[in-house]
């Protein structure tokens, strides 16, 4: 039952957003009473924060792999780029929710950590490919941002547009991404899309 609330509350809070969906409607598209989601979540803030915390989790598993935190850092680079590409492909409700919305106004600081750690990580990484000088110098989280919400972006106009993700070209994209933070296309071009 809680995996059927889950999934109903992701599909609605994707669609409607999280503040404009209620939990009368989580229930009926669940298929379960309403006492029924209050015997899993005490109020719809900690059902949000669930599907939230489990969408990020899961993105951030796909992301940065033990592959990735193997690789010198722009295979990294690139191999995260790869590994978001096919998240939000093979999810894009998930995707969708996660990214197109803000959720700092009704998450609990305990329910952020797994982007915080997450955005640490790949940091990290940047910091890693700058003392290479295979990235441009400068405030690694600036750069990150720059590469993800370009990223972000392409993902918001495939949904406006009804253009699957499928059919954009993400070497192109990749290589005009990366030149954002100065990684070379003979360089960025080592790990194929």
């Amino acid at each position: 039952m809680r995996r059927k609330v889950l999934d109903a509350a992701l599909e609605l809070f994707d669609e409607r957003t999280w503040d404009g969906t209620n939990v009368p409607e989580i229930a009926t598209r669940a298929s379960v009473a309403v006492g029924t989601i209050y015997r899993y979540f005490p109020n719809k803030q900690a059902l949000g924060e669930a599907v939230f915390t489990e969408a990020k989790a899961a993105f951030a598993n796909a992301v940065i792999t033990d592959e990735v935190r193997r690789a010198d850092p722009v295979t990294a680079i690139n191999m995260i780029w790869c590994n978001q590409v096919a998240f939000a492909t093979a999810y894009p409700q998930a995707f969708s929710f996660l990214e197109h919305q803000i959720h700092s106004y009704y998450l609990r600081p305990q329910a952020l950590e797994v982007v915080h750690r997450l955005n640490s990580e790949l940091v990290g990484i940047l910091r890693a490919a700058q003392a290479t000088g295979a990235v441009r110098p400068g405030d690694p989280q600036v750069l990150l941002s720059m590469v993800f919400g370009a990223f972000v972006g392409v993902t918001k106009h495939s949904r406006a547009s009804g253009i699957s993700l499928d059919e954009y070209n993400w070497d192109d994209i990749r290589r005009a991404v990366m030149s954002l933070i100065g990684l070379a296309d003979e360089v960025s071009g080592a790990v194929g899309s």
